[in-house]
């Protein structure tokens, strides 16, 4: 039995590249599955990643297995069961002994596809499931259990399967579900090169800028392809318009325009930047696109989504675009001025990524990083960070690569040769840091365990000033100090008046992911509240980087420790005291933001004296409450709407409720007078 493919078709087929292992999902279940029982093969995911094309090499996999392939599209017939049953029957061979019948029915198509699959097997596979939801159950409870067990249901959508699918057993052990995902890069390198694009640079940009997606790289070659009639198109509309057909109504685009500048977002962030309330109703409709996924922090739009509306939003609408990304940079400043002197890593990160420091987006990863993670040292473990060391400096080559920010599309060489690396890599006594201050060294592992990156940052503190200063990296910024500013240094361990970079070594300095976790640990750093030192050998990139980053080089700290004849400088950021709310002043004025924070204090004081009974230790219901609904509470009190109480903490306005229910829940009241009643004496 053979399926007839067109030469056109067959050659669009060898411009497919990757999807070996879905490849294998499909001739597994057709050869061994459908021996035993009927089963279901289900591919979903966004819009534009290939699951047409996926069902069109099915065939021809199915071709090469000498099995029957049926391919219907929701658009091919009328959504009933005759509709259907034609359909199937039209695509079904026609055998010459019994031939069509005069009336088409459902026994009958059973009956004809067991007769017909006594020697072959049948794929019946159904494109643009999503758009045929009258005919679900239909197949799901009629169709199905009647057929053949040689026969494949093979269905591609946008989303999963839900329901009934998967809440019976029966069903559920029958049925195998697999999200088609972005190509890889070395995926994506060879479809350009069969494109006939030779031009490295040219190639690793459209990788980035595209993800892998396959329709916008398919649309990417076509547009730089000399040869093709699509050159020199925009290819973004196209793409977000195929995604957009998912949101008919404005007020889910409107939610969609916002949550594009997110790099991840959740329901109080969304409404903050958009200065209004957001219904949970219209937030879980959001959250329900199939473009939409879960995250540790809240929820992400497919990269590649997110940034074509992105770039569309700043094109056709400049003045929101600018107000909602002053927004998002507005929300992480304060988180950040919330909570000084701890780790706040994430926060810092994303307010980087709004305050338009292009090196910081061209070095880090878009996707969240899930499967790194940083340790502290431990007896047990620094023979660990030797180990990675000692390897470390044994195997030294020569780093080429590039980083590429993805908002405005400016590349960052990354470039060290051999003799920079061996430069850097000047041997440390990692157990003679250790016993200064076992907090010093951090080592970064994988999901499996093993070392990826080292990182040396030794505490600023009384403990460890004597070996700081006799350390040749170090003592260049001591020496500058004055002797008042170097007293301010001798504090007890327990708050360090700040930190000291002294060495970063990386096992893959080229991966995205492990470069992003360091330089998140760097930010975690930053925000402490205390001086943040560092002086890396001089590189272009490392310079465009820590001045990004809102480095200053000290004065009167150059040194020449790493090849005696480099003026190396070192660099420095403060944040401690108000120092913090200036830094993150001078981030928004160089982004062309303006800052609408205040001076981190406790929520202003209404103009009128608050009764002197409110809120005291000895008021009853007082002991149940958090701080914060005690915050919420006094300002409530004083007359403040929501709204008001919102601006004064920095939070929402559904925040504000949210205390609200929580603070009458836990004193046995519905209303504001209640409340009164309840707290003043």
């Amino acid at each position: 039995m053979t399926v007839e493919i067109s030469s056109l078709e067959e050659r669009e087929l060898q411009f497919i590249v990757g999807r070996s292992t879905e490849a294998a999902a499909f001739t597994r279940m057709l050869q061994e599955n459908c021996e035993n029982a009927c089963m279901i093969l289900h591919v979903y995911g966004t819009g534009g990643i290939g699951k047409s094309t996926y069902l069109r090499l099915c065939r021809r996999w199915a071709q090469q297995l000498d099995a029957m392939f049926v391919l219907i599209d929701s658009s091919d017939f009328i959504h009933t069961e005759q509709g259907l049953v034609e359909a199937v029957y039209k695509q079904l061979p026609l055998v010459p002994t019994t031939g069509h019948p005069a009336s088409y029915n459902l026994s009958g198509l059973m009956d004809y596809i067991y007769f017909l699959t006594l020697e072959h097997r049948l794929v019946l596979s159904f494109d643009t499931f999503e758009e045929m939801p009258e005919m679900e159950s239909w197949l799901r409870d009629i169709l199905f259990p009647r057929l053949s067990k040689r026969t494949l249901l093979l269905f591609s959508g946008r989303y999963p399967l839900k329901g009934r699918w998967i809440v019976s057993p029966a069903l559920r052990e029958r049925i195998c579900q697999m999200e088609l995902d972005y190509l890889n890069p070395q995926d994506r390198m060879e479809y350009l090169q069969k494109c006939g694009l030779d031009n490295p640079e040219l190639m690793e940009k459209l990788s980035y800028s595209t993800r892998g997606h396959p329709l916008s790289l398919s649309l990417a070659a076509a547009a730089y392809s000399p040869s093709s009639p699509a050159f020199g198109n925009d290819y973004f509309d196209e793409v977000i318009e195929l995604w957009l057909r998912e949101v008919p109504d404005p007020e889910l685009r409107r939610l969609l325009d916002a949550a594009s500048l997110l790099h991840i977002f959740h329901h109080e962030l969304l409404a903050f930047i958009m200065d209004e309330e957001v219904s949970s109703k219209a937030f879980n409709r959001l959250i329900d696109l199939s473009f939409v996924h879960k995250s540790q922090r809240g929820w992400q739009l497919h990269d590649l989504l997110r940034e074509f509306i992105r770039l569309r939003l700043q094109k056709r609408t400049p003045g929101l675009y600018k107000r909602l990304r002053q927004r998002a940079a507005q929300y992480y400043a304060d988180a950040l001025l919330s909570a000084p002197y701890t780790e706040r890593e994430w926060e810092a990160g994303e307010l980087f990524r709004y305050t338009g420091i292009g090196v910081a987006r061209a070095l880090m990863s878009e996707q969240e990083q899930r499967s790194y993670y940083w340790e502290t040292a431990t007896p047990s473990t620094l023979a660990d960070a030797v180990a990675f060391a000692n390897w470390r400096e044994n195997h030294i080559k020569p780093i080429s690569g590039v980083g590429v920010d993805p908002e405005t599309g400016t590349s960052y060489s990354i470039e060290y040769t051999a003799e920079e690396i061996r430069l850097q890599m000047k041997p440390i006594d990692l157990s003679e840091v250790y016993a200064l201050d076992p907090t010093s060294i951090k080592l970064l592992r994988n999901e499996y365990g093993q070392t990826k990156a080292l990182f040396v940052i030794i505490p600023i503190h009384s403990n460890t000033l004597e070996w700081l200063e006799g350390d040749p990296l170090c003592s260049p910024y001591l020496n500058s100090l004055t002797r008042e500013e170097k007293d301010k240094l001798k504090v007890l361990s327990e708050r360090p008046a700040g930190w000291f970079m002294r060495c970063t070594y990386y096992s893959d300095l080229l991966n995205p992911a492990i470069r992003t976790a360091g330089i998140y640990l760097i930010y975690s750093y930053m925000f402490r509240g205390g001086v943040f030192v560092s002086s890396p050998f001089v590189n272009e990139i490392s310079r465009k980087a820590y001045i990004g980053f809102g480095f200053h080089e000290v004065e009167g700290a150059t040194h020449y420790y790493y090849d005696g004849i480099t003026p190396t400088p070192t660099y420095a950021v403060d944040t401690r005291g108000a120092k913090l709310q200036d830094f993150l002043e001078r981030l928004f004025t160089r982004a062309g933001l303006d800052w609408q924070g205040k001076r981190h204090e406790k929520p202003a004081v209404p103009s009128e004296p608050v009764k002197t009974g409110v809120l005291q230790p000895s008021l009853d219901g007082d002991h149940v409450l958090t701080k914060r609904e005690k915050e919420v509470a006094k300002l409530v009190l004083a007359g403040f709407s929501n709204s008001e109480v919102a601006k004064s903490l920095y939070i929402s306005e559904i925040t504000v409720k949210k205390h609200l229910n929580s603070i009458y829940s836990k004193l046995g009241i519905t209303k504001r007078i209640q409340l009164a009643q309840k707290l003043l004496s």
